[in-house]
């Protein structure tokens, strides 16, 4: 009777399309006020008590320090750089887009705000180099969720502090995963330029290669300090977080000179309402989390799987098919919010190691903003670029078969995203 409830009022709120937060906090007090005793005034105990985590702090500085280097003229010299490494290449300036939504990543940790950045530069010279509107379309736009997966990434922080996973090993799970990633959409822009028959840029000189070097080498700088000094021992993910904001800042208004005090104000309101939507949906789904362990809803779902226990291989299709189906209704967040309590137990008792769950579930979550019919960087590609939903959608298909594909190597051969953690965590199974 609870359960039924509960999923009723859940689907019923996600058809009516009212935001997830209050989708989330609503369901749980309509069914503890109508089947349980509980006081109703711990709900909002609840809510805080999931905003308590010190990783989490991590999220608003590293969006702070995203939206800095964005607005302060990063992207552009970025694009640059790799673009006089990789451009003469056959799909050179896909493979720019790959490669620059890598780099971008790693200093952003957002698929949303890499469409805009890269995208708004790259898509223009994409169509006017012969690449076509639709795979130009298909490639800034796909392309961006490798932000998500490459450090720092805020879906592993989310994920670090609901399963208890190191953070740092999940940022170092998240290199190889990437890496794979843009090695298949690579290699992808490569076959189809030369399919297509698409004309070679010219080889950059070496003068030109150095000068682009030196514009960007201080924007690179930033990943380099995080995760060297998470790595080294210096200061924790939450701590490499602050001293981003600090670099990103210095650098764009007294290194690239293109970032006012005024503006500065304007990319920290910004950051701030954004960090506000991403931390309402923790309190709610904490709250909501916890219904679940209440009302014996985690043990009824994940009783019928128990004997995938044996099979850490079924436990892991599992997870990839539960995971995509939700990726396709809710954000990445909430995806991360919800599932991961339920299915933990059953994946900690496959004998699957908590880094690889994370870094497979970060995917999974990851390409549900590309899986229609509500991901979210479809809209932000539709909106950016003026193209119509379906016009992006179809754009984006055969990129989403590229990245189930990444995702099912990354899932079953976990040495791709373990390896490097494992040199730094021994410790790690």
């Amino acid at each position: 009777m609870t359960i039924a409830l509960m999923f009723s009022l859940l689907a019923l709120g996600l058809f009516l399309t009212i935001p997830m937060f209050i989708v989330l906090t609503g369901t749980a007090f309509l069914v503890f006020a109508l089947t349980s005793p509980i006081p109703l005034s711990i709900l909002p105990q609840r809510a805080f008590a999931g905003l308590e985590s010190f990783p989490l702090l991590a999220i608003p500085f590293f969006i702070l320090a995203a939206n800095i280097m964005g607005r302060g003229g990063l992207s552009t010299r970025l694009i640059n750089f790799i673009q006089s490494l990789v451009g003469h290449w056959p799909g050179g300036l896909g493979v720019t887009v790959v490669i620059t939504c890598v780099l971008f990543g790693a200093i952003t940790g957002s698929s949303a705000s890499t469409i805009v950045a890269v995208g708004g530069i790259l898509y223009p010279a994409l169509v006017k180099a012969g690449y076509g509107e639709r795979f130009a379309l298909g490639v800034v736009t796909s392309s961006a969720l490798i932000g998500m997966i490459i450090p720092p990434s805020n879906a592993m922080i989310v994920f670090g502090a609901i399963a208890n996973v190191s953070i740092g090993a999940l940022f170092m799970s998240g290199i190889g995963a990437g890496l794979f990633f843009a090695l298949v959409y690579g290699t992808y822009c490569v076959i189809w330029a030369i399919l297509n028959k698409v004309p070679r840029a010219p080889r950059a000189s070496l003068a030109d290669i150095v000068q682009a070097a030196r514009d960007v080498w201080w924007g690179l700088g930033m990943p380099a300090i995080i995760l060297g000094g998470i790595y080294g021992g210096v200061f924790t993910a939450t701590e490499a977080a602050a001293v981003s904001v600090v670099y990103a800042a210095f650098v764009c208004i007294f290194v690239y000179r293109q970032l006012t005090i005024s503006a500065l104000w304007e990319v920290c309101v910004e950051s701030g309402l954004a960090s506000a939507r991403i931390l309402i949906m923790v309190g709610a789904a904490s709250v909501f989390s916890w219904m679940l362990t209440i009302s014996g809803t985690t043990h009824a779902v994940v009783e019928p799987f128990s004997d995938l226990r044996s099979s850490p291989e079924q436990t892991l299709l599992f997870v990839n098919v539960l995971s995509l189906i939700a990726g396709m209704f809710v954000d990445v967040f909430s995806n991360l919010l919800i599932l991961v309590p339920i299915l933990l137990p059953m994946v900690t008792a496959a004998g699957i190691s908590g880094t690889h769950f994370g870094v497979v579930m970060t995917v999974n979550v990851d390409i549900g903003n590309i899986t229609p019919p509500f991901g979210l960087n479809l809209f932000v590609a539709s909106g950016t670029f003026d193209k119509s939903y379906l016009t992006v959608v179809r754009a984006v298909l055969p990129w989403l078969a590229l990245a189930l594909f990444s995702l099912a190597v990354v899932t079953y051969v976990p040495e791709i995203s373990l390896w490097l953690p494992r040199q730094l965590y021994p410790e790690l199974r």
